[in-house]
């Protein structure tokens, strides 16, 4: 039978020492990794105490939780950061031997002045030939490929839907694509000028998949160049 004398005479010190953290808010995990004591016989002290959390020891508790996750998430995000920046740094030190390089230069640039800095990654534009140099930019440097690591979508103004065919088969033909690889995209600002223009393509965006830290790598190499060009 469990009494005050026998729980005292067995296990003083470590009676005590839950029944205070208890008292302090922790919960039962908190006091197992705090006194190696199992649930079971936690539970049996609190309850042979009399203690039950009041309003106060719930909130003590529940700032405890939110403190311990706010930590936990703020760790996890330096962590995170830690490695994407060591990512980015040792990509940086592969490309050194590249930033004389006509071509990396040039891709580097065409980010910059059209790619989306945001989750999407995408470089756009409608002259197939700056695509063209992207893709090869990405295929040299990077190490991609079309066929696992880019996505390509059409932009295409509405009104020109009886096009879609003829422009799929001229990125089809020009980026060496599957007509069945672009996904489409309808623009639905009207522009005149589009429906009497017969050489229009819409714009194709291409977006980079299974890449750690690209934009990272990509907004980190820019500032390098054009800091460089800009002491010339």
């Amino acid at each position: 039978m469990l009494t005050r004398f026998s729980v005292r005479r067995k296990s003083k010190d470590v009676f005590q020492k839950v029944i205070t953290l208890r008292k302090l808010g922790y919960s039962y995990s908190e006091i197992i990794k705090e006194t190696g004591v199992a649930k079971s016989t936690i539970n049996s002290w609190i309850t042979f105490a009399g203690l039950n959390l009041s309003p106060e020891h719930m909130q003590i508790q529940l700032k405890k939780r939110v403190q311990n996750h706010v930590l936990g998430t703020l760790a996890s995000k330096i962590t995170r950061l830690k490695r994407r920046d060591e990512d980015v740094q040792n990509f940086i030190s592969e490309q050194k031997v590249n930033f004389n390089d006509p071509l990396f230069v040039a891709g580097v640039m065409l980010y910059e002045a059209e790619g989306t800095k945001s989750y999407s990654n995408g470089f756009s534009n409608s002259d197939f030939r700056l695509i063209n140099l992207y893709i090869k930019f990405l295929e040299k440097y990077f190490r991609l490929s079309k066929k696992e690591n880019m996505s390509f979508r059409l932009y295409i103004h509405e009104i020109r839907k009886s096009d879609l065919e003829r422009i799929k088969r001229f990125w089809s033909k020009k980026l060496i694509i599957d007509v069945n690889k672009f996904a489409i995209s309808w623009k639905h600002n009207i522009v005149a000028k589009q429906q009497e223009n017969l050489d229009y393509v819409g714009q194709l965006s291409v977006n980079v998949r299974k890449m750690s830290h690209f934009i990272s790598k990509m907004v980190t190499l820019s500032d390098i160049i054009l800091t460089r060009y800009q002491k010339l």
